[in-house]
């Protein structure tokens, strides 16, 4: 961490400029609509691997050339329109139309619940039909709807993400000074660019060449001719583990994308992801099948292959499992490591760029406003369903967001973010409330879990010197731009082709899919299956004595993190990083290890910059295609 401290520039260096203003609505006019278009479409959120890195070049490279190159705080804003709304903001209105869908598709007679979906999810009866044919979100039917599952729910997340994200970098970056390997890399690169560092640069550009090259010969040419000249291929070998340990899977992968990953990660850390997802779908998964622990619904048979291995095991055994898991590694150091929290709290803005005008951001007034946004939170959960028990909801609200949000941001810390999944029906299913009303809340509105983002954004600035003032800034800036992209650009797709429709494939073909599932999980959730408490009891008491071991004796306390991270991936994944780990290792001895610790991330980077903008390309020639036999000529 020291190394990534001593990187951090003078304070003062300026983000919000009008040319970062003009870019913002770029974005907005262009990349918009074709993120909503390819979900129509195609059902993809996204646009592959292209993010904001590829305007940066494009800017950086025009920028030079006229004299007035951008600065490090000018690519720290462009930066953000990955991290911070303009990219998943831009969905909330085409949401709505699905939630329509999903309001009146013929499906809900099989469940016989039409008549109890709320208002508030979506238009009904007479108002759908004439929202249907008028295309328009300027309706009255639309009001409950865009304020319940729109409006409240975006204000209460961005805003208590912002402050649970200033909460984790104060303990994870300031106090625990943990590496943070994509965030602090991804600074470096826009230090290198702002300071037109050439040799840097030159490392960066024959890696993007590099990552672009060996995306041509496997994603490009198999699209182009139907044969990768170098295949990206997971190579399944649970046929012949299981004849040995039934119910286990194994398997390798051939992209070098996945290996790239190891590249920047601590070894002994990968070595625990790898052990962890082993000891689970392996080992474990050996433990339920001699064991006949298999639900009826979902019974292991031979040659069913590693991915129905992985989900479902996850779902009906190691979800609870790892929940618990996380709990525990989320919550001991809070309890044991109390000083460290309480100077994090204490100082929460020392160490960020302009701290001295942010003086509103001292614990007492963000702990106000937290309290706050957890009062607006539960008066909002229970006027739209009554009844909802407030305790469980305040526990999932304040004590789960908080605790989530300290695991990511810990697991980003020294590997990569996890995402832990199904915490709204954890909140559902340990309440108790059968009312339906509740899963037509969006889960927003009570669950706060991407403040680690925040943290990494407020290293970040902090590296490169943008005050955190400025930053505040673009966070919210860029958050209401999205929602208003996405209503001007939803609206307009509407208007020209209806919705679903034949324009739009992926409403055909997945909507009556997405739709079966969401109401068929207000039904499976109850059969118990999903969170077992005996088995979360087991994964918390396990995590406890990782904890204690390995903050004892090894003095570490990030070993049940790192654990954790291994159970919520596939074994292929898992071993591509540890693999990707021993080449940087190997790589190291031979090249030099300083010169390699200083460079490594730059390679890791441009390579999945150069390999996402060929499978972007590629995306947008198909999305071009798929559209043109709409064109009346």
């Amino acid at each position: 961490m020291g190394g990534i401290m001593s990187a951090q520039i003078s304070k003062g260096e300026r983000a919000l400029t009008w040319r970062t203003l003009l870019m913002y609505l770029f974005v907005i006019a262009v990349l918009h609509p074709v993120l909503i278009y390819n979900w129509l479409v195609n059902g993809l959120w996204g646009l592959a691997g292209l993010n904001s890195w590829a305007i940066v070049l494009i800017l950086a490279w025009l920028t030079g050339r006229t004299g007035s190159p951008l600065t490090k705080g000018e690519i720290f804003a462009l930066r953000m329109i990955d991290n911070a709304g303009l990219m998943y903001t831009g969905y909330y209105f085409a949401y709505l139309l699905r939630n329509m869908y999903f309001a009146n598709t013929e499906i809900t007679k099989l469940f016989s619940i039409r008549e109890e979906i709320p208002a508030f999810f979506a238009p009904r009866g007479m108002d759908f039909i004439r929202v249907s044919i008028a295309r328009t979100f300027f309706d009255v039917a639309w009001l409950q709807p865009i304020l319940a599952t729109i409006v409240v729910p975006f204000t209460l997340v961005i805003s208590a993400n912002y402050i649970l994200g200033l909460i984790s970098y104060s303990i994870y970056v300031r106090e625990e000074r943990l590496a943070f390997p994509f965030a602090s890399w991804d600074a470096r690169m826009m230090i290198a660019f702002g300071e037109r560092d050439s040799v840097r640069i030159r490392t960066i550009s024959l890696a993007i060449l590099l990552g672009a090259l060996y995306g041509f010969m496997t994603s490009g040419l198999s699209t182009i001719f139907r044969f990768p000249l170098v295949p990206r291929l997971m190579v399944d070998f649970t046929s012949l583990v299981e004849n040995i340990l039934p119910g286990a899977a194994f398997a390798f992968t051939t992209d070098f994308s996945s290996y790239v990953v190891g590249f920047i990660l601590p070894l002994r850390y990968t070595a625990l992801q790898l052990a962890a997802s082993v000891a689970i779908f392996v080992f474990g998964n050996y433990y339920v099948t001699v064991n006949n622990l298999w639900p009826a619904e979902a019974k292991w048979q031979p040659g069913r292959g590693i991915l129905w291995n992985f989900n479902m095991s996850t779902v009906y055994f190691w979800n609870s499992f790892t929940l618990g898991w996380g709990l525990a590694a989320a919550l001991l150091p809070l309890i044991f490591r109390y000083k460290i929290v309480a100077r994090a709290f204490t100082g929460i803005t020392k160490g960020l760029s302009g701290e001295v005008g942010a003086k509103w951001l001292n614990a007492k007034y963000l702990l106000a406003a937290y309290l706050a946004i957890v009062a607006v939170s539960l008066s909002f959960v229970e006027t739209l369903a009554p009844g909802f028990p407030v305790h469980v909801l305040l526990l999932f609200t304040v004590g789960i967001s908080l605790l989530i949000t300290l695991l990511q941001t810990h697991a980003a810390g020294i590997l990569a973010g996890v995402s832990v999944p199904y915490l709204r029906e954890a909140l559902i299913y340990f309440s108790g409330y059968r009312g339906l009303n509740i899963w037509f809340i969006p889960p927003d509105a009570m669950l706060f879990t991407g403040g680690a983002g925040v943290a990494q954004q407020l290293l970040q600035a902090s590296m490169i010197g943008v005050s955190v003032k400025e930053y505040t800034t673009m966070y919210f800036l860029l958050a209401a731009l999205g929602l208003v992209g996405s209503f001007v650009f939803t609206s307009l797709f509407w208007a020209i082709f209806p919705v679903p429709g034949h324009a739009y494939p992926y409403t055909l073909a997945g909507w009556p899919v997405e739709a079966m599932n969401f109401w068929r999980w207000q039904q499976w959730l109850w059969t118990g299956y999903l969170f077992r408490p005996t088995w979360m009891v087991t994964g918390f008491g396990l995590s406890t004595l990782v904890y204690f071991a390995s903050e004892l004796a090894l003095h570490d306390f990030s070993i049940p993190v790192a654990t954790m991270s291994g159970m919520l991936l596939p074994i292929h994944v898992a071993l591509a990083y540890f693999v990707g780990s021993l080449i940087s290792n190997f790589v190291a001895k031979f090249a030099g290890e300083k010169w390699w610790n200083e460079n490594k991330g730059y390679v890791a980077m441009g390579f999945w910059l150069g390999d996402g903008i060929v499978s972007a390309f590629l995306m947008l020639v198909q999305l071009l295609s798929r559209s043109i036999w709409l064109l009346p000529y």
